[in-house]
């Protein structure tokens, strides 16, 4: 990171922008240029470990391409803004203000569908801020597309407004 003043180190941080941030921009594999995709997601952190769950269709070019290659990066941005400089500044001190995490991980399609509810709560928890009752019926759980990154590596970096 050339920035290294603006790295995110500490976990609190990092764990504030994934429960406030609502998307995430998957970049998967393509030719002639990655295929990057916004979507909605749920997570989790299994034994030190982030595990995103992306909810989707049960087919198309998103599962197709990892089917075909299942490494992916992602990028989850949150407090953006924009600093407007006052009258009689420089325009160069136009900036915008941001918390964001970028990562990669291995992405894999899930059938499972004790997994796939699993995952369907967690991203219905993050989007509404609380667990959701109820039931999932079979027939959406069999119909749904889930896919589950294993983040093999993230970081963190921001600018914040002073």
């Amino acid at each position: 990171m050339r920035r290294t003043d603006r790295e995110i180190t500490d976990e609190a941080t990092k764990q504030a922008i994934l429960a406030n941030a609502k998307v995430i921009n998957l970049g998967i594999l393509d030719f002639p240029a990655p295929y990057v995709v916004p979507t909605n997601y749920g997570y989790e952190m299994v034994a030190g470990k982030l595990r995103l769950y992306i909810h989707g269709a049960s087919e198309g070019r998103k599962r197709g391409l990892i089917a075909a290659n299942p490494n992916v990066s992602f990028s989850i941005i949150d407090q953006t803004g924009l600093y407007t400089p006052a009258d009689g500044e420089p325009v160069s001190h136009y900036s915008y203000f941001y918390r964001s995490l970028l990562g990669s991980g291995v992405a894999t399609l899930v059938d499972d569908l004790t997994e796939k509810e699993h995952a369907l709560r967690l991203v219905l928890k993050h989007e509404v801020g609380h667990e959701v009752p109820g039931e999932i019926s079979q027939h959406d759980l069999e119909h749904v597309g889930v896919i589950r990154v294993d983040v093999e590596q993230y970081t963190g970096k921001q600018h914040l407004a002073n």
